[in-house]
C-alpha cells in the first residue's frame, strides 16, 4: 500500500501537518498490519479479538463475568461466546460459574495463556528494535520525547472535546 515512491511523492511543499497526519496514518497502518501477522503466525495463532480478550482477562488478574468482558472488549455476546470457545480450546482461558449465582459464566485465564501473552509481547519489542535498530539513540530519545508531545497534545484535544463528566447529550 504505501511504497518508497509514494511515500516520496507530494511531500516537497506541502502542509507539515498533512505530512505528520500521513506518517501517523502509514505508522498505525504498518504497525495493525505487522501485528496482525504476528498474531495469524502458527506460533501464536490468534486473531484480534482473540487477543484483545485474553489480554483484558489477564488485566482482570482473576475471573471476570462474560457480560463485563463482552462489554469491556467492545463484542457482543454472542461473538465474545465463539471467541473464549476458541481459546478455551487452546487451553489459554477457563469458563465457569461462581458459587453465589450459577446464571453467571466467569472466564480466567491460564497460565499457559499468561505464558502466550508475554511471548507475543516480547517478539513485538524484538520486532520493533529491530526496526528501528539503525536510527541513532540520541535520535530514538529525541523521537520519544516527540511522540510524548504527540500523544500528549492528541489525549488534551480528545478531552476538551467530551462533554464534562455526567453531562451526556441525549
Amino acid at each position: 500500500m504505501f511504497s518508497e515512491k509514494g511515500r516520496r511523492m507530494g511531500t516537497q511543499g506541502s502542509d507539515p501537518f498533512e505530512q505528520i497526519e500521513r506518517a501517523i496514518i502509514q505508522i498505525g497502518w504498518l504497525g495493525q498490519r505487522q501485528f496482525m501477522q504476528l498474531l495469524a503466525h502458527a506460533r501464536f495463532d490468534l486473531t484480534i479479538p482473540q487477543y484483545h480478550t485474553l489480554l483484558h482477562l489477564n488485566y482482570c488478574h482473576g475471573e471476570c463475568k462474560m457480560s463485563d468482558l463482552a462489554r469491556a472488549t467492545h463484542q457482543s455476546a454472542a461473538s465474545l461466546t465463539g471467541v473464549v470457545d476458541r481459546l478455551l480450546e487452546k487451553r489459554l482461558v477457563e469458563r465457569g460459574r461462581p458459587e453465589g449465582d450459577r446464571r453467571q459464566v466467569v472466564v480466567s485465564v491460564t497460565e499457559r495463556g499468561r505464558e502466550l501473552l508475554r511471548a507475543i509481547e516480547h517478539t513485538r519489542r524484538d520486532e520493533l528494535r529491530a526496526a528501528l535498530e539503525h536510527i541513532r539513540p540520541e535520535d530514538l530519545h529525541e523521537l520519544q520525547r516527540l511522540l510524548d508531545a504527540v500523544l500528549a497534545a492528541m489525549l488534551h484535544t480528545i478531552e476538551a472535546a467530551e462533554p464534562p463528566f455526567g453531562m451526556h447529550s441525549a
